[in-house]
């Protein structure tokens, strides 16, 4: 009876030995992957300041929401609403004359009212022209971006772990082997540029009078991801 039992030991033993034997090794490689694409922005950001100064102080004030109410009337004329309008700074700063070896002299107040505004495309030159018709007198920027950033981030990481994926498989075929499972995906960074337009552009493209033509051009997005993986 010992015999039998020690026999089919043995047995089960010899068995076993063949899974382990027949594992192949695994390598492991890591690979990085990059996007980058240009999107066509669906909403511009138009940054314009009200400036006032005046030796009185609530003359300032009041020259400054007077030219501001004209601007809401103008922009309410062309569909803006006032969801769309948003006060980035409202400030007030006393004017000063310094002369050598007095005091400090106050002469008057600069009141700013800046205030953002978001539209479409296609109703930038024609906004510019009324604010700017309405006496705001300082466009501080125009920026065009996609209605979605995270979506286009977001996008820009899938896009780079697919290229990262491919770089395996190349790899994995160049050793006769494939890629067996994934063990780590590290996110280097994601970047989201804006199209900017600077102000002497605009104040090439308001030349001509009228509402100026503002090209927006495309936004860039794009990521890097590094990809560990394991060949068998």
């Amino acid at each position: 009876m010992l015999k039998k039992i020690t026999l089919l030991l043995a047995m089960c033993l010899l068995l076993a030995v063949p899974v382990f034997a027949n594992e192949a090794p695994k390598t492991v490689v890591q690979v990085t992957g990059n996007s980058q694409k240009e999107v066509i922005p669906d909403v511009a950001r138009i940054t314009f300041s009200i400036n006032s100064v005046n030796a009185n102080l609530e003359k300032a004030k009041n020259d400054n929401t007077q030219i501001a109410n004209r601007v809401f009337a103008n922009l309410k004329e062309q569909g803006v609403t006032e969801e769309q309008i948003k006060t980035s700074t409202y400030q007030v700063d006393p004017i000063y004359n310094y002369e050598k070896e007095k005091l400090p002299k106050l002469e008057g107040y600069r009141v700013t009212n800046r205030l953002e505004i978001s539209t479409s495309i296609e109703q930038v030159g024609i906004l510019v022209d009324e604010i700017t018709s309405a006496g705001a007198n300082e466009i501080n920027s125009i920026r065009f971006e996609t209605a979605n950033e995270t979506n286009s981030k977001n996008e820009a990481v899938r896009d780079a772990v697919e290229d990262a994926l491919k770089k395996a498989e190349v790899i994995a075929t160049a050793l006769n082997k494939r890629v067996a499972n994934v063990t780590l995906v590290n996110e280097s960074g994601v970047f989201y540029h804006p199209v900017m337009m600077e102000t002497r552009m605009l104040k090439a493209a308001s030349m001509d009078g009228g509402a100026p033509n503002i090209p927006a051009g495309k936004v860039t997005v794009g990521a890097t991801v590094q990809v560990t993986v394991e060949l068998q």
